[in-house]
């Protein structure tokens, strides 16, 4: 039971944090603040095996909206877990 709960709050705050950074992209003309961030990731690591060839790479874009999301995200799985108790 106590594992469902994390992965539901996990999910929350991944969600709460994407949505979070979708509005903070519409709406970067009007609070232009809301869109500035900082990109973190790798390059692309590739592994050629020469039958397969294996390529990966991973970016997060961390903006102001999507940590205002994720804390909203937060907040709202606190809410939710304190109801159930």
């Amino acid at each position: 039971m106590k594992r469902r709960r994390g992965v539901l709050t996990f999910f929350i705050i991944l969600i709460s944090g994407v949505i979070g950074a979708i509005v903070g992209h519409v709406l970067k003309d009007i609070v232009p603040i809301l869109d500035k961030g900082l990109k973190v990731g790798t390059d692309q690591l590739s592994a050629n095996l020469y039958l397969v060839d294996v390529s990966f790479a991973i970016h997060i874009n961390i903006t102001l909206a999507a940590v205002i999301g994720i804390l909203l995200g937060v907040l709202i799985a606190d809410i939710g877990r304190r109801r159930k108790e």
